[in-house]
């Protein structure tokens, strides 16, 4: 079985080498988005003779879909390193609630991982596409006589996943245009009386090298959904608050930090604490906290991106605050 294995995974990839895909007489007409990226785990051969056959498919699949039109798929040796130096295994992530984690290290929409067994004689493979952000799931079957060639077997499941993921693939994806909320907050919030505000934020990007402060991707981003949502915000932080008119004060920290190479892909993560006061009381209105993730090519662009998408949740946050305390008569008109 292992001599088969390894024997189609040299045809497979010669059959890449000459660029002809092994099933383009039934390729749909719909085609995926060229941004649809995926990650090809090692399959799980637990209660097999061959316990390295689960690398071999993973390989001759990687060998096959990397053919196909449309799908972008992360460099194994990469991904691998990017597990490992994270403690996850290659094989124990078949769980749809471990997905969100691998996608956010390796940029990956879909995950694919399976299984092949033996069970009355027949061998099965089977194979999982799991979405990255959503953790949907959806799966395809194979199976023959124990006896039967196995590289013909992987080439079938080959062909299904690469139909699936054109038909399916999409549906386990998150929405590509997420609903606007800040429209409807800004209609809630118009017929309330909004304190004028200041937002004060230290941003620090821990990188490969050294810490180091950076622009103020958390403390913009806010600003920019709180300006649009009606408020009136004061920027210089070095002028009198009193004859600013200043009400409350937005504090917090935040910081990015590096977390992995995959393959031309950095990954960064961001975390972001948030405290409102009131000016004149020191009193603690709000408090809140998010951790965000972003890959990139660059890692300052990583960095930021992450930083910018919770100062995005914070601030749309903040808004819903001000609408639970809109009973109260100081914040009606």
């Amino acid at each position: 079985m292992r001599s088969r294995l390894i024997s189609v995974v040299g045809m497979l990839l010669s059959a890449v080498m000459a660029s002809a895909p092994l099933h383009a007489q039934t390729r749909p007409t719909t085609q995926p988005s060229p941004r649809l990226t995926v990650a090809i785990l090692d399959f799980d051969t637990t209660g097999t003779n061959t316990p390295e056959m689960g690398k071999q498919i993973a390989e001759a699949l990687m060998a096959t879909l990397s053919s196909e039109e449309g799908f972008r798929l992360v460099d194994r040796s990469s991904f691998a390193r990017t597990l490992q130096e994270n403690e996850l295994s290659l094989t124990g992530l078949a769980k749809p609630e471990d997905a969100t984690r691998v996608g956010q290290l390796v940029g990956a929409k879909l995950l694919i991982t399976g299984k092949a067994f033996t069970l009355d004689k027949n061998i099965y493979i089977t194979a999982k596409i799991i979405g990255t952000e959503t953790t949907l799931v959806d799966g395809v079957l194979v199976k023959d006589k124990q006896d039967a060639d196995l590289g013909t077997l992987v080439t079938q499941l080959s062909s299904k996943l690469a139909d699936r993921i054109r038909t399916r693939g999409p549906s386990l994806l998150a929405p590509g245009e997420p609903v606007d909320p800040i429209p409807a907050l800004k209609a809630r919030l118009a017929t309330h009386k909004l304190p004028k505000l200041m937002v004060d934020l230290t941003e620090t990007h821990y990188g490969e090298v050294r810490a180091h402060p950076i622009d103020p991707a958390v403390e913009t981003e806010m600003e920019s959904v709180l300006k649009q949502l009606g408020f009136d915000l004061v920027d210089d932080h070095n002028i009198n608050l009193t004859d600013r008119g200043v009400d409350q004060i937005l504090k917090g920290e935040a910081f990015s930090e590096f977390g992995a190479h995959v393959a031309d892909l950095v990954s960064c993560s961001a975390r972001v604490e948030i405290k409102l006061t009131d000016r004149s009381t020191s009193t603690v209105l709000f408090t809140d906290r998010v951790t965000t993730r972003a890959a990139d090519l660059s890692e300052k662009i990583a960095a930021k991106t992450a930083l910018q998408k919770a100062g995005h949740e914070l601030a749309l946050r903040l808004a819903e605050h001000y609408l639970t305390q809109a009973t109260t008569q100081k914040f009606v008109k």
